[in-house]
């Protein structure tokens, strides 16, 4: 905007825009105090076990040097091969066969083929949440008039949203993954 524009301008509409400025300085102002708080916060040195709670078994490990002797991984030479055996009746079973030559683009699909390689893959089956909704009734007696509520069973509370099986599975995996960090 020029300085012309702004004499063509009535007095009320530069109020507005003075004021529409002052809005965003404000609001460039508090992304700056945020910017510049997260910036300090990310200067911070890095925690270890001498500036904070954290073990000392969590600290960043200094490089060891290069001509240090090299552990050989794996099992000892002349060690017995153990290998995981196969499963007699598996779940599924897929087929991989050529369907058409690479060459002429012949139909391989009924050629007789020579088995090259068998793999067996263990796979967890998808996890699916059971939910069980608990319906709760009062009940008015026909002959003194008292009211009545059921009682749920344990596990079932009416204050419960997660059960027993799935609060521990969390619980167990938030313990798990607070050890590996």
């Amino acid at each position: 905007m020029t300085q012309d524009d702004l004499t063509q301008l009535s007095k009320e509409e530069l109020i507005q825009l003075i004021l529409a400025q002052y809005e965003q300085l404000v609001q460039l102002k508090a992304d700056y105090e945020a910017l510049r708080l997260k910036l300090e916060k990310g200067s911070k040195p890095p925690t270890n076990s001498s500036n904070s709670s954290q073990p000392p078994s969590l600290d960043h490990k200094r490089s060891l040097p290069s001509d240090r002797h090299k552990r050989k991984h794996g099992a000892p030479s002349g060690h017995a091969k153990h290998e995981r055996q196969f499963v007699a009746q598996p779940d599924h079973v897929v087929v991989l066969k050529a369907e058409t030559c690479s060459g002429c683009a012949t139909d391989l699909r009924t050629a007789e083929g020579v088995l090259r390689d068998v793999n067996q893959i263990t796979e967890l089956p998808p996890g699916r949440a059971e939910v069980i909704e608990v319906r709760q009734y009062e009940v008015t007696c026909p002959e003194c008039g008292r009211m009545h509520v059921g009682k749920p069973p344990v596990g079932l509370e009416m204050d419960r949203m997660f059960g027993a099986r799935l609060e521990a599975t969390v619980v167990y995996y938030r313990q798990v993954s607070a050890r590996v960090i």
